[in-house]
Order: C-alpha cells, then structure tokens, then sequence
C-alpha cells in the first residue's frame, strides 16, 4: 500500500514539474532560439481561425494566435467549436520555422507555429477562456 501511494505522489510529482508555465508571446517571439521545438504555454485571441478536413479525411485547425502585435501561428490535429475572437490558452511544440511538403510543387515554409496537437486520439491542447 505504501509504494503504491509512494508512486502515485510520485507520478503527481512528475506531472507538475513538467507543466508547461504560461509564457508571453512577445517573450517567445523575441527570444524565439531559446524556445524553438520546445513545449510553450500562452494565451492571446483567434484570429482567421479555419476548421478544415485534409483529403485524407482528417480534420485539422489553422489559426493566428494575438496578444497586442505579437502574432504566433496555431495549428492542431482535430475538431473544435472555437471563432475568431475567442480567447484561449494554447500548449504545444513551438517551431522558429519549418518547410512543410519539402521538394514537392506545394512546398511552403511556416514560421513561429506552435502545434497544439495532442497525442494520437486525445484533444487537441486549446483551452477557451472566459
């Protein structure tokens, strides 16, 4: 009984040691090497939010995430009911730039996106607030 409660507090433990702490977009923005392909947590408005289904048949979601001038790119696997102007809370991987479709006719290149994607079958990491 003791070594399952020992881990249980343990596990508790580990889940808030490694929660993300809420960071200002102007502070990844400005300092975006220190955050690039590292786990960020912020807040800001949706703006040009677009609920789509790749042809693949998979819904995903595009939008700019923001916070006075700064403006971070969104994206997540999934389906929400979410609209431009709705205040959120977004975590997930923070990319400085990526080139999606490298070498085919589409290629284009995103620059400060954060994906907010879950892990396979989970939802996507977006939090309205009120």
């Amino acid at each position: 009984m003791m070594k399952r409660n020992f881990a249980l507090l343990a596990m508790i433990l580990a889940s808030v040691a490694f929660a993300a702490d809420v960071v200002k977009m102007a502070d990844i923005l400005k300092d975006a090497d220190k955050y690039d392909k590292k786990v960020v947590k912020t807040t800001g408005k949706l703006k040009d939010f677009k609920a789509r289904t790749s042809k693949a048949g998979n819904d995903y979601m595009t939008f700019d995430l923001v916070d006075g001038s700064s403006v971070l790119k969104g994206y997540a696997h999934g389906k929400m009911e979410l609209k431009d102007g709705d205040k959120v809370e977004i975590e997930g991987k923070f990319v400085k730039e990526k080139v999606m479709f490298k070498g085919k006719p589409n290629e284009f290149t995103v620059k400060n996106e954060v994906d907010c994607s879950g892990k396979k079958d989970e939802s996507p990491k977006i939090k309205l607030l009120k």
